[in-house]
């Protein structure tokens, strides 16, 4: 039986763990929103490693001929065989399927056919597969499952950086305090996984005090784990408009702009008369009024998850000099 062996770290150096134990923090949106954002100015590739398999919904991919369900991951785990990598979900943004099939993997971590993978685990064979794909990207971002450890041990062993949404209701921070324990284990095998910081979600803007008692809160942790400064705004409209059209955030709110224009036209043209009894003018379906805005929450946390690994990356290569 061989050890556990992770492949060469400097190939996941871009790869970021977005997780947490409870569902309905926004973690897929998170991933689809900051992927579509970072993709106008590098490579991205999204991965989506929870069973329910709804990041297809975020990037309306729901209707794609390519959706395994999570086969793929499950081919490259087993068999070694390629991550099938859908090109162009949109311009620079590439994804892997998830869904159902990933539970065989769970099955495979608790049996003792994965000690005869040659990497000795299904958590490092799936670090190896990533890491042979990984240089074609400049970031790569992990949706993970919020009930499934095997699936999210199998994340953190291949990732270099957690993000952890949130909410700030008990359940969501029950669910953040589970991900540390589970980050300890990972460094068994992956010793330079690091926090990038905990994203506050569904957050209203006008409540600084919920912030100033979350950051209170992580301070109790035991850890370091920074607070972000983006914050993602509760808005149901627009959650509800960006996954029923199949949308990142900016695309509706590019749409919700002329919407509005739309409108308003056809407003006009009502009080000039220019239906008539049997032919009103119709009025199309309002989109959200507040996509804007969430829009910007998204820009601004892609900007920030930029910021805090290129830092960390400059502090990293200052130090090697430094040793030199």
């Amino acid at each position: 039986m061989s050890e556990p062996e992770l492949p060469d770290v400097t190939a996941l150096s871009r790869v970021v763990a977005v997780i947490n134990g409870k569902g309905g923090v926004l973690k897929t949106s998170i991933v689809a929103n900051v992927a579509g954002c970072l993709a106008k100015s590098m490579r991205v590739l999204v991965i989506d490693l929870d069973i329910s398999g709804n990041l297809k919904m975020d990037l309306g991919m729901t209707q794609a001929e390519e959706d395994d369900a999570g086969k793929s991951v499950v081919d490259a785990v087993w068999s070694g065989a390629d991550l099938q990598i859908v090109r162009n979900v949109r311009p620079n943004l590439d994804m892997v399927f998830g869904g159902r099939a990933l539970e065989m993997l769970s099955s495979l971590a608790k049996s003792s056919m994965s000690d005869e993978l040659p990497t000795g685990s299904i958590t490092t064979e799936f670090a190896a597969r990533l890491a042979a794909v990984a240089d074609d990207y400049d970031l790569i971002l992990l949706d993970c499952p919020p009930g499934n450890g095997d699936l999210q041990d199998m994340a953190l062993t291949a990732s270099r950086w957690v993000l952890i949404p949130t909410k700030t209701d008990p359940g969501s921070w029950d669910g953040l305090l589970g991900v540390g324990p589970r980050v300890k284990r990972a460094r068994a095998i992956n010793p330079d996984l690091t926090y990038l910081g905990v994203v506050v979600t569904a957050h209203n803007p006008q409540a600084t005090r919920v912030m100033r008692n979350t950051k209170v809160r992580l301070e109790e942790v035991g850890e370091t784990v920074p607070l972000l400064q983006a914050y993602i705004r509760h808005s149901e409209s627009s959650a509800h408009d960006c996954r029923y059209r199949g949308q990142l955030a900016h695309e509706l709110a590019a749409d919700a702009d002329a919407n509005r224009a739309e409108r308003l036209e056809a407003l006009s043209a009502r009080r000039r008369g220019e239906g008539s009894a049997d032919n009103v003018i119709p009025l199309p379906v309002a989109l959200s009024g507040t996509a804007d805005s969430v829009a910007g929450d998204y820009d601004r946390l892609a900007a920030e998850i930029c910021a805090r690994i290129s830092a960390a990356e400059s502090e990293t290569s200052y130090l090697a000099g430094a040793k030199a």
